[in-house]
């Protein structure tokens, strides 16, 4: 049995490249999602060394770690494919599938290490004059990790597209309300109220973007969402976003309703060649997923989305990509829960003792990205595989479709 499914002895892993947001999170990450078969330590003490390979001095970096520790396995965490001999490579964004196989490869080498017999001595034999000196022993390290073409650089253009690469911001219970904003006519505290503490997506931008963002991907070309705001393009094959806009721009709009007959002012257009390539503002790119997530979190305001019943069992299909979303509070406990096991979103906030909004709030933006289910029965989230949502805005979908019919 390896490592990964037996958390009494975790692998000691050193961070490295990384804010130390970042690694609180990914402290959190190794504990939560990978069943604590990982933990973070100091890097005199660590067993492996793991660097953000997207830091503007990863390549000083890994150089350094070679040097300080030669041989101790090393994870590369990058947006790009990366091929440099002696480590191991995880795509972003980060699972905890990716991290438990690379632990898996990592365990068995260390392994075979620990259990390497050492050389028996060789029998004395009489001295040869000008005898060449033996060469030195390959450790399994060495045998192990082919060597490969040197990477490639990494793009400057694409290390400048600080929205996009990110990391994760956590939010304390202070600062929860001044990030959201907050709802007037709903008293939280009054659980008779709670169950009017909806929304519907399909009145604010975000229900918009969700229906753009879907038919770019199944279009695979990248699209322009005008609306009587800015213009929002989505690039489908590199996960992008871009908005000429800051997120004290953008969280003031996403709380906006939108009156009838708003969607005569919204249209999706295809982009051609030459626009889809112009020259934009590269901090201004951001990842797709984590534009809609706090899209939906400054939407929601504390609320949950209209469909959603409150009373009957939730689910989460996998954990979210915490490394790179903002973290609401009690997000983790939230999603540990729910993960294990299906609850009414009303009951976690009894069996958490969680405030309804931070329940509400992660339950919108887990929604908005598609990881969360509702169930009829416990045993048939937990058997069945759950059916793909509808789309949302389906008038507005079929509009979007007709325009772009012919293009």
């Amino acid at each position: 049995m390896t490592k990964t499914a037996k958390t009494a002895n975790p692998y000691r892993v050193a961070l490295h490249g990384m804010d130390s947001r970042t690694c609180k999170t990914m402290e959190m990450y190794l504990k939560g999602p990978c069943r604590g078969a990982a933990q973070v330590v100091a890097p005199d003490d660590a067993q492996i060394d793991m660097i953000d390979a997207d830091h503007a001095k990863a390549r000083e970096i890994l150089d350094q770690r070679k040097a300080a520790a030669p041989g101790r396995p090393i994870i590369l965490l990058s947006l790009q494919s990366l091929q440099i001999d002696n480590t191991f490579f995880i795509k972003k964004p980060v699972t905890a599938e990716q991290i438990l196989g690379v632990l898996d490869k990592i365990g068995l080498l260390l392994k075979a290490a620990e259990n390497k017999p050492e050389p028996a001595p060789a029998p004395a034999a009489p001295a040869k004059p000008q005898q060449a000196p033996a060469a030195p022993i390959k450790t399994t390290l060495d045998v192990y990790v082919k060597p490969v073409k040197p990477t490639k650089p990494i793009d400057n253009t694409e290390r400048q597209k600080t929205g996009k690469h990110q990391s994760a911001v956590q939010l304390n219970e202070g600062g929860f309300t001044a990030f959201l904003g907050t709802v007037g006519d709903i008293d939280f505290d009054d659980e008779a109220q709670l169950p009017t503490a909806c929304y519907d997506p399909r009145q604010f931008f975000l229900g918009y973007v969700q229906s753009a963002a879907k038919t770019a991907g199944l279009q695979a070309r990248p699209l322009r969402l005008s609306s009587i705001w800015k213009p929002l393009y989505l690039f489908p094959e590199q996960n992008e976003v871009w908005l000429d806009a800051d997120d004290k721009q953008l969280r003031a709009f996403a709380g906006v309703a939108f009156k009838p007959g708003t969607a005569n002012n919204m249209s999706l257009s295809a982009l051609d060649p030459a626009a889809a390539g112009a020259e934009r503002v590269p901090e201004k790119y951001q990842d797709l997923q984590a534009f809609i997530w706090k899209l939906a979190i400054w939407t929601s305001k504390g609320r949950f989305p209209i469909g959603l019943d409150i009373q009957r069992p939730v689910f989460l299909q996998r954990w979210p990509n915490f490394t790179r979303l903002v973290i609401t509070p009690d997000a983790m406990r939230i999603a540990a829960l729910l993960v294990k096991t299906p609850t009414a979103p009303i009951a976690v906030c009894r069996v958490l003792n969680v405030k309804p909004q931070y329940v509400f709030v992660f339950i919108s933006a887990c929604h908005a990205l598609g990881l969360l289910r509702q169930s009829e029965r416990e045993a048939d989230a937990v058997i069945a595989a759950p059916a793909p949502d509808k789309p949302k805005n389906e008038g507005l979908l079929r509009k979007i479709l007709s325009k772009l019919r012919g293009t």
